[in-house]
């Protein structure tokens, strides 16, 4: 039976309650600033209301008015009803399409707190009006709570006779994870190692040889070392035969400058001037190497060079360059940063995003493509319509030239040329070097894709030949002195070789450091949340809070991604650019690949970027610079490199936008080592945990739900963190644990409340942090309890509440007194149709179902 029979009863209730609200100055200024005029359209019945909140006094008109909102909330005349008695759950109505929005709801949202003072005072207009029966007074229990209390008090009496077994549990070790903590971690710094270079044409050119040679030298040791079997790895990759791009494009570099290079880079780290022992180290996995071992041929670095990682990922390159370009930009330095990279992955969508992500930016990069003229196993021709890959340049408005990758000076005057661009703000370039490998895509396999007319002609063009006939023909060089340099290359790499060979072995302890930063310890310790004094605000407003005053603490830290300087898609962001304007307040192309891998190349650089991923369905278009790049360079490095980011995204559904843009994917990236995952479930751990993960020193994953953010809470004035990897207990209980995920946890209080109506005390537990898990707090009360009931909005099966079951019953199973419960989503792409929808979606009827199933 509808609350209302028609609009006229309906504005007899509303035109006395708004009356009453306009006499209240503080409800009447937190609405005026809001500055926009607002409609509510109701259904059931029809009838609208239309408030002009751009300034006092308060004006409000019923029916039809020439006044355009900038916001409308549809909903039921009921629904409104339940709204102002305070007993409507927003989000969830939200989810239901009980309340729909048309304009910008973010305006709404900071409103809510503001208006729940109203809520008693709709009481009593309902009471002075003598509508008295349309407040609702506390419904008779249900049959089934009577049933289902006796029933527990039943329960009750027959355990208490029941001792269980003994529990003995280790709960120091529970919360043991990889990130080293310290009272005061010192910013990792990198001192850059100086290469002095001879200033005259001459003597640069001698030097580019005896490199040349050593990086030549080098390769044929280690080939010769593949093919005895002296090297632990099935797959290296030389260069032999393209020595004059290296040499060429690093002597036009400082030592200051950026290289990201690929699979094939080692002679870009030579040329670049890196340590040859731990180089030759490296090569053999041992402890002495540049990475300590962890790294390898195809993923050898080293900081003091500016080499910022060698990349088994074809056209990560230019994503990594390119974030470090953007922090030389950021930090206003006059550095460049270099991507290396063959022709193949100029066919990669990361290749693409790159370029267009540095020209918009007029990044400071040059992205050198060593042409050689085989993507892999394939030739050119068959993976690319066009000739000369200089020119994908056009599509971007940067420079884009061709040159010839065997003559080392020809390398050296057109990267000289595109670093001088690139330091005096000019933009990127894309050098294209003709130049071809000897040897295979890499060693051992029988090159027979080629023909060997082909290769003999490459090599009479010598990249090492030609300047050594160059030098002599310039008398600059006899035959004696260059064969001498030669020797002396041979010589120096072969006491790199015995050293590599006698060093040791790293220490299997090893295994487990450099997964994380070290990171200060109060970001990981319980604490209060700052003072008492509260005020209650939305969970989208706690954000921007988080961000802002984290922008306003430290320089280094921006925020980038799509639409970011005007909000955003849920308005989020919105205000930001006022304050902090376009260099820190970063609007992106539609380029998820360049935005996170930019921030992994920024990371490493000294800046600490958080990333706004749209929806977190995007995740799965930049899942490399994730996965592969942030997650792992500090490991492969072997410490060298630090990535302070954040990637800031929201999920979750019940918007109705259907199965690409409502996922949960909080558990897809949960068993990635180096990866923090965060899921805040109210406005005050939004807040904390957004500022905690902006100190971090390591990569976070920080999830936002979508309904989460029309959510409202108390959250401190003060400044405050709240703790990553330290669960909380939501609610205290002794029948049963509700271990909650994200945004799962309304549903779990809801269900909860209801339980407790029949004598069923649940405990709660919301998670926040995923990576690190506070085992040691769900643990402690399991033990109390003896039940375990997980739910989270993700698919149930392989969700995390999976992982928390194995984890709790491995160290607990004696404490359990029945089989644990998992609640999550169907295992169904998420419809698009809301009865669908909310069908399979776990609400809290099922998280009750399943509290009573383990009872």
């Amino acid at each position: 039976m509808q609350t209302f029979q028609n609009s006229d009863q309906l504005y007899q209730v509303l035109d006395p309650f708004f009356q009453r609200l306009s006499e209240n100055p503080e409800i009447v200024e937190s609405l005026v600033a809001g500055n926009f005029v607002l409609r509510f359209r109701y259904t059931e019945p029809e009838g609208q209301v239309t408030f002009d909140l751009r300034e006092k006094p308060l004006r409000w008109f019923f029916g039809d008015t020439d006044l355009s909102p900038d916001l409308e909330m549809i909903q039921s005349a009921d629904t409104a009803h339940e709204f102002w008695l305070g007993r409507l759950n927003i989000t969830g109505a939200i989810a239901r399409r009980r309340v729909v929005a048309r304009g910008p709801i973010s305006k709404a949202l900071k409103l809510l707190p503001a208006i729940k003072p109203a809520f008693p005072i709709y009481a009593e207009v309902l009471r002075e009006e003598g509508r008295e029966d349309l407040i609702p007074s506390e419904r008779q229990s249900p049959r089934w709570r009577f049933q289902i209390s006796s029933l527990v008090n039943r329960f009750r009496g027959r355990l208490s006779g029941i001792r269980l077994r003994p529990v003995s549990i280790d709960y120091a070790q529970l919360n043991s994870h990889l990130i080293p903590l310290t009272e005061s971690p010192s910013p990792q710094q990198t001192e850059f190692r100086k290469q002095c270079l001879p200033e005259t044409e001459a003597t640069l050119q001698v030097e580019m040889l005896e490199r040349m040679q050593v990086i030549r030298a080098f390769e044929q040791t280690l080939a010769r070392a593949f093919a005895s079997g002296n090297i632990p790895t099935e797959a290296i990759h030389l260069s032999v035969g393209q020595e004059a791009v290296a040499v060429g494009a690093c002597f036009a570099l400082r030592a200051d400058d950026y290289l990201a290079t690929t699979h094939r880079g080692h002679g870009h780290m030579l040329g670049k001037g890196a340590d040859l022992d731990g180089m030759m180290a490296e090569m053999f996995g041992k402890a002495t190497g540049l990475c300590c071992g962890k790294g390898g041929s195809m993923h050898v670095t080293e900081a003091a060079v500016g080499a910022i990682g060698a990349n088994g990922i074809v056209g990560a390159s230019p994503l990594i360059a390119a974030g470090a370009a953007h922090s030389a930009l950021l930090r206003q330095s006059d550095q460049v940063a270099v991507a290396f990279m063959g022709d193949g992955a100029t066919n990669q969508g990361m290749f693409h995003e790159g370029l267009n992500f540095a020209a918009v930016l007029k990044l400071p990069a040059i992205f050198v493509v060593e042409n050689n003229l085989y993507g892999e196993f394939t030739p050119q021709s068959d993976h690319m319509c066009l000739d000369r890959i200089a020119d994908r340049a056009a599509s971007y408005g940067i420079p884009g030239i061709r040159v010839d990758g065997n003559d080392v000076w020809a390398v050296y005057q057109a990267m000289t040329e595109a670093v001088m661009r690139a330091r005096a703000g000019g933009g990127p370039t894309l050098l294209e070097c003709l130049t071809y490998r000897w040897h295979g895509h890499m060693e051992g396999e029988s090159v027979d894709y080629r023909p060997a007319a082909e290769l003999t002609e490459w090599k009479k063009n010598c990249p090492i030949a030609n300047l050594k006939a160059e030098l002599s023909e310039k008398k600059i060089l006899t035959t004696d002195e260059t064969e001498q340099i030669a020797q002396r290359a041979l010589a120096n790499v072969d006491t790199a070789l015995n050293k590599a060979l006698a060093s040791p072995e790293p220490e299997l302890a090893q295994l487990k450091t450099d997964v994380f930063s070290p990171d200060p310890s109060y970001l990981y310790r319980p604490a209060s949340n700052g003072d008492s004094c509260e005020r209650e605000i939305s969970c989208s407003t706690a954000i921007f809070e988080a961000l802002s005053e984290e922008l306003s603490r430290d320089e280094s830290v921006y925020l980038l991604g799509e639409d970011v300087s005007t909000g955003g898609y849920f308005a989020v962001t919105a205000g930001l650019s006022t304050e902090f304007g376009s260099k820190r307040i970063v609007d992106t192309p539609i380029s998820e690949y360049a935005i996170v891998g930019s921030a992994v190349g920024a990371a490493m650089t000294g800046r600490r970027p958080v990333a706004e991923i749209l929806f977190s369905d995007f995740l799965t278009t930049c899942m490399d610079p994730l996965v592969n790049q942030a997650a792992k360079l500090r490991y492969m490095s072997g410490g060298q490199y630090s990535l302070p980011l954040v990637v800031r995204t929201p999920g979750g559904a019940g918007l109705g936008m259907a199965a690409q843009h409502s996922q949960s994917l909080e558990a897809l990236l949960a068993g990635i080592p180096g990866l923090i995952i965060l899921a805040p479930a109210t406005p005050c751990d939004a807040k904390g945990l957004l500022k905690a993960a902006i100190r971090s020193n390591n990569p976070v994953v920080f999830f936002e739900n979508k309904l989460l953010y029309a959510s409202t809470g108390p959250v401190p004035i003060a400044d405050y963190i709240v703790p990553i990897g330290v669960a909380e207990e939501k609610r205290q209980g002794r029948d049963a644990t509700i271990v909650s995920i994200g945004a799962a946890l309304p549903k779990s209080l809801e269900a909860a409340e209801e339980l407790s109506s029949t004598g069923i005390e649940v405990e709660i537990i919301d998670v926040r942090s995923i990576v690190p898990l506070d085992l040691e707090t769900i643990v402690r009360s399991v033990v109390k309890t003896g039940r375990l009931i997980t739910v989270e909005e993700a698919p149930v099966v392989h969700g995390f509440g999976s992982e928390i079951v194995a984890q709790v019953t491995q160290v607990a199973h004696a404490a359990l007194r029945s089989s644990p419960r998992r609640v999550g989503a169907e295992v169904v792409p998420i419809p698009y149709n809301n009865t669908l929808e909310n069908a399979a979606l776990p609400d809290a009827d099922r998280i009750r179902q399943a509290v009573l199933q383990t009872l």
